[in-house]
């Protein structure tokens, strides 16, 4: 059974797993199906377009294999209420298939950190609309790595990770570093949807100004942002000379072309994500120490 949420409905609740359902599942799993396990465990929250983009080449393929592995337990998906309609799916990792990866690291649910409520709860929060928006930005990053012309890679911390590594100065949404043409450019991502006040935004580039001294790293910052409009205030509000290289672009823009203008560029001259590293640095190095081993992008 789907699950499809309404204001005055509760989330229906699933069957218990059972040693049948997992060897059941563990018989019937691809190395793709634990992939896109991962992720969706990983990022908390991918849509049925999201993840067609992260591991198929075509969208009713991705469809059907994601219903087999909500069927079989992998995976539990949410239509979250939408009074216009025409919401898709958002598949979050089910219980069974949180067993499978936990076994992977020789773990227990509880060692793991995984609860069904807790798995649930980003697809029904209120903040669902960054999440997704977030992790958009992410997918078409990813996507981008998987054409052989492209000759790109990708290596991605979420927002949890990026809080655990330096919560105590900033909180990004995410960041990565972005390796194409022989050269990489670490980045911080800001994914806005408006509703936070500018003065706030600013503060953030202050504060990645500290992070930037105390880890004597050349770092660019990415505000995604809902309109032009925003883009203009922002730029405003932050000045020609930001605490560190500050580029801007909208949410339809793709986030590895020719799209981010940066704060001290007075041309306003877009450029690919590639080319936004500073100017006195010809490469950047790796963000953090980090191995992403379920996100062997590229």
């Amino acid at each position: 059974m789907s699950v499809v949420l309404r204001p005055d409905h509760h989330t229906p609740v699933r069957p218990r797993s059972s040693p049948e359902v997992i060897k059941t599942l563990v018989a019937r799993l691809t190395d793709r199906d634990r992939h896109i396990m991962r992720l969706i465990w990983r990022h908390k929250v991918l849509t049925t377009d999201q993840l067609t983009a992260l591991g198929w080449n075509a969208y009713n393929t991705a469809k059907q294999r994601l219903a087999t592995l909500h069927r079989l337990r992998a995976l539990d998906r949410i239509r979250p209420w939408n009074p216009r309609g025409g919401a898709p799916w958002h598949y979050v990792l089910d219980t069974p298939g949180a067993e499978i990866l936990a076994a992977e690291h020789g773990q227990t649910l509880r060692e793991f950190g995984y609860r069904r409520d807790r798995a649930l709860a980003p697809a029904t929060s209120a903040a669902l609309g960054h999440l997704r928006g977030l992790n958009q930005v992410f997918t078409d990053l990813y996507a981008h790595t998987r054409t052989a012309a492209h000759d790109a890679h990708l290596d991605w911390w979420t927002e949890a990770e990026c809080a655990d590594l330096y919560g105590d100065i900033v909180r990004p949404d995410g960041a990565g570093t972005w390796t194409t043409d022989g050269r990489s450019v670490g980045f911080f991502l800001e994914y806005d949807t408006g509703t936070e006040r500018l003065r706030r935004l600013v503060d953030k580039v202050e504060a990645y100004g500290e992070l930037a001294q105390a880890t004597a790293t050349a770092l660019v910052v990415l505000f995604h942002l809902p309109s032009r409009r925003r883009e203009a205030h922002l730029r405003r509000a932050l000045g020609s000379r930001p605490a560190v290289a500050v580029a801007t672009a909208t949410h339809e823009a793709h986030p590895a072309e020719a799209v981010w203008v940066r704060a001290d560029d007075p041309h306003l001259h877009p450029r690919r994500l590639i080319d936004l590293a500073p100017d006195h640095t010809a490469e950047q190095p790796m963000l953090f120490d980090h191995t992403a081993e379920e996100e062997d992008v590229g």
